[in-house]
C-alpha cells in the first residue's frame, strides 16, 4: 500500500481517537532550565486546541526565563506564579497529567532525594504518590548534554560531579518519571493523552554513547523489505494541523533564552 495512503489512514484514526479522548486537566511545570522551554510551550498551544485544561507552575527562575506572557499567548488556562499560594495536594490529586519540559539540574537534585520543599518538587511528588504519569525532558538537567553546555562543562573535568547529576537522572526514572529527549516530548504527551505509554524511560547515555549517531525510530526490514513502523512513527504524523504552527508541522520560531540551570 501506498506509504501517503498508510499515513492518511492513520492520521484519520488518530484524529478518531482524539475525539474520543475526555477532556484532562495537565499540570505543566516550568523550572530553571531554558531547553525545554519551546517544546513545552507547543505542548500548551496543541493541548488547549484539543480542549484540555492546561494550569502552568512556574518556579521564580521559570518566570523570569520564561514569562507569564509566553504562557498566556500558548494557550495556558490557568497560570500560578512563585508567589502564589496554592492548595498543592488538591492539585496533585486533581490532575490527570504532569509534565516538566525544562527540568533543571537543582529540581533534578531535590526530587532524586525525594524533597517536597517547594511548590513544583512538591507537585511532582504529590502526583506520583497518587498514582499520576509524570514525563519530563531530560536535556537541560544533563551534565553530559545541554545541562552541562550551560556551565562550558569540559570533557574529563568534573567528572565525580557530573556523573552524580547524572545518576540523579537515573533516581527520577525509578521514581517513575518518564524522562524523554526534547524531540520525543510532544509525540510522548500526545501518546498520553490517547491512553498509550510509548514505552519504559531509556537510561541515560553516557559520554561515549552520546557521541554515537542516533538510531532512526522506524527499524527496516531484512532484505529490502517493508520497513517496521513504531508507535512513536504513528504518534507523529498525528503532529500536524489542525493545530496551526507558525512554521507549518514544526515548532514555533521562539526566542532563545540562556539559563542559569537554577530552580
Amino acid at each position: 500500500m501506498d506509504k501517503l495512503i498508510i499515513a492518511e489512514i492513520v492520521k484519520q484514526v488518530i484524529a478518531e481517537l482524539r475525539r474520543s479522548v475526555p477532556s484532562q486537566h495537565v499540570l505543566t511545570l516550568f523550572s530553571g532550565a531554558s531547553t525545554g522551554f519551546v517544546a513545552g510551550m507547543e505542548a500548551i498551544k496543541r493541548m488547549t486546541g484539543q480542549g484540555h485544561r492546561v494550569t502552568v507552575v512556574f518556579t521564580p527562575s521559570a518566570v523570569n526565563i520564561i514569562t507569564e506572557e509566553h504562557a498566556r499567548n500558548a494557550g495556558a488556562t490557568e497560570i500560578i506564579m512563585p508567589d502564589q499560594w496554592v492548595d498543592a495536594p488538591s492539585l496533585a490529586q486533581g490532575n490527570d497529567l504532569v509534565l516538566v519540559p525544562t527540568l533543571s539540574i537543582n529540581t533534578t537534585a531535590r526530587l532524586a532525594l525525594g524533597l517536597m520543599d517547594n511548590l513544583i518538587t512538591t507537585l511532582v511528588m504529590g502526583s506520583l504518590l497518587a498514582g499520576k504519569p509524570v514525563i519530563a525532558i531530560r536535556d537541560g538537567a544533563d551534565p553530559y548534554g545541554k545541562g552541562g553546555e550551560i556551565f562550558n562543562a569540559q570533557d574529563g573535568v568534573a567528572t565525580i560531579l557530573k556523573d552524580k547529576m547524572k545518576h540523579n537522572l537515573e533516581s527520577l526514572a525509578t521514581f517513575g518519571i518518564e524522562l524523554v529527549d526534547e524531540p520525543d516530548f510532544l509525540a510522548a504527551v500526545e501518546a498520553r493523552l490517547l491512553g498509550v505509554h510509548l514505552g519504559a524511560t531509556p537510561p541515560t547515555p553516557t559520554p561515549a554513547q552520546a557521541s554515537q549517531p542516533t538510531l532512526p525510530v522506524s527499524i527496516p526490514a531484512p532484505n529490502g523489505g517493508t520497513p517496521f513502523i513504531t508507535q512513536n512513527d504513528l504518534l507523529m504524523l498525528s503532529l500536524v494541523p489542525p493545530f496551526p504552527c507558525r512554521r507549518g508541522p514544526g515548532l514555533p520560531r521562539w526566542p532563545r533564552i540562556p539559563s542559569n540551570g537554577l530552580d
